[in-house]
């Protein structure tokens, strides 16, 4: 019942023009920003971290980092309302703004039959991506984490389940996980946020010492699964280019331990292509270097 009065409440949004919804994001944005200054700390701390390097050797100037700031913030509000498409709306909303490219990548591992995984991140509006998904009909299982707030976790549980997207709790998970392999599916792995010991290894982002999850990297050693990097990033006018790449091979250069260590630094490489691309498009407010100060030695060391 409460599920059919929200459905009812967010009906404006989706009869709002895609533009007028664009403005109130920039809006809301902006008022995140400057009056609410929603975790305003994090995101400049964050970004002087990223691009320390760049700024220390001329390559950026200060401004140019606060540009981010003020664009990453518009990015935050006008994701507000693309998230509110997802329980009510998806469908209608990818069919209209979303375009995929390079699909065949998808195809191609598939066809290996040995699993997929989608390596991704916190990118552009990333929840839109499993809605496409039930467009092209991939079996598409997601590592999630669950709301504290049961109301809202349940709604939005409803929600991507309606788009025929499964979800896989992230503990326990492994057995899932294999389980979906076996039969050949599609796994989603979000790789860019914080995941100390013994479940993270600590590896390198953005030149900074960032721990990361390294189960993708376990299961892939354990299964032969194929890893497919998509993200997908808002363009101006609006809409989103979905884009696949090729597989990112696993390498082995010694025992498992070292394997495992040295593909998630190659599959977290991969995620910061994706955010220097875009950087305005990512969670900045997220504390991903969470022990820099005390790892940034040792690592530079080792």
């Amino acid at each position: 019942m409460l599920y059919l009065i929200l459905k009812v409440l967010f009906l404006p949004v989706r009869l709002m023009p895609r533009r007028l919804e664009l403005f109130f994001g920039a809006v809301l944005g902006w008022s995140l920003c400057h009056v609410v200054r929603f975790k305003r700390r994090n995101v400049r701390r964050n970004l002087r971290l990223a691009y320390e390097r760049e700024l220390r050797n001329g390559r950026m100037v200060l401004n140019e980092l606060k540009k981010i700031e003020r664009d990453n913030y518009r990015h935050y509000g006008r994701l507000v309302f693309e998230l509110l498409h997802i329980p009510f709306d998806a469908a209608r909303f990818a069919q209209k703004n979303v375009r995929v490219h390079n699909i065949e990548h998808l195809k191609n591992a598939m066809s290996k039959k040995k699993g997929v995984f989608f390596l991704t991140a916190h990118m552009g509006d990333w929840e839109i991506m499993g809605v496409v998904a039930m467009k092209h009909k991939v079996p598409l299982n997601i590592i999630t984490k669950y709301m504290r707030i049961k109301f809202f976790d349940n709604i939005w549980v409803k929600s991507r389940e309606s788009y025929d997207i499964k979800l896989i709790g992230e503990v326990p998970s492994a057995r899932s996980v294999l389980k979906a392999l076996r039969n050949g599916e599609v796994v989603g792995m979000v790789l860019d946020q914080f995941m100390g010991p013994p479940i993270g290894e600590r590896i390198s982002f953005f030149g900074k010492p960032a721990w990361t999850i390294a189960s993708l990297a376990w299961f892939v050693q354990k299964t032969g699964a194929v890893v497919i990097p998509v993200v997908n990033y808002r363009k101006k006018d609006g809409t989103f280019d979905l884009i696949l790449y090729p597989e990112v091979p696993f390498e082995k250069i010694g025992s498992d331990d070292a394997n495992i260590k040295h593909n998630t630094q190659r599959y977290s490489d991969v995620i910061e292509k994706f955010v220097r691309t875009c950087p305005e498009q990512w969670i900045w407010v997220h504390r991903r270097w969470k022990r820099v100060k005390e790892d940034e030695t040792s690592l530079h060391s080792s």
